[in-house]
């Protein structure tokens, strides 16, 4: 066992819990302002969304489904396999048991992976967005 994880897992368990509010908070501000944006400054309705072929449309949409998909991702990594991951791990660390490798502990690291790579993406995506 080493040393340190009782504190690990407590400085990851108040780092999640300081973090969360402040990391949904801005992916709701997001999320608002860029339906203000599309809305108010572009002048963009659903029908002309879904049905408007050119570049900046095709760029927007690639865009907004990105974005959800991190949001549920987010859902998954953040309320469902977070804590239920880092339960598991406490429990084998009080019973002094070794710590799992599970399947679960993997997807955990991969969705944080797979959002990280989804929000780089959304950014260039912005940059492609505001080029001619």
């Amino acid at each position: 066992m080493q040393s340190g994880a009782p504190e690990a897992f407590g400085m990851m368990r108040d780092a999640a819990n300081k973090f969360l509010p402040i990391a949904w908070a801005a992916m709701i501000l997001i999320g608002i302002s860029g339906a203000y944006l599309a809305t108010d400054h572009w002048g963009i309705r659903p029908n002309i969304f879904f049905t408007d072929d050119g570049r900046f449309m095709q760029i927007l949409r690639v865009k907004t489904f990105l974005f959800l998909f991190v949001v549920v991702l987010s859902l998954l990594h953040d309320f469902w396999l977070g804590p239920k991951i880092m339960y598991r791990l406490e429990q084998a660390r009080a019973s002094g048991e070794v710590l799992p490798q599970s399947l679960a502990r993997k997807l955990v690291r991969m969705t944080a992976g797979i959002n990280l790579l989804s929000a780089v993406t959304i950014l260039v995506l912005a940059v492609y967005l505001i080029r001619p």
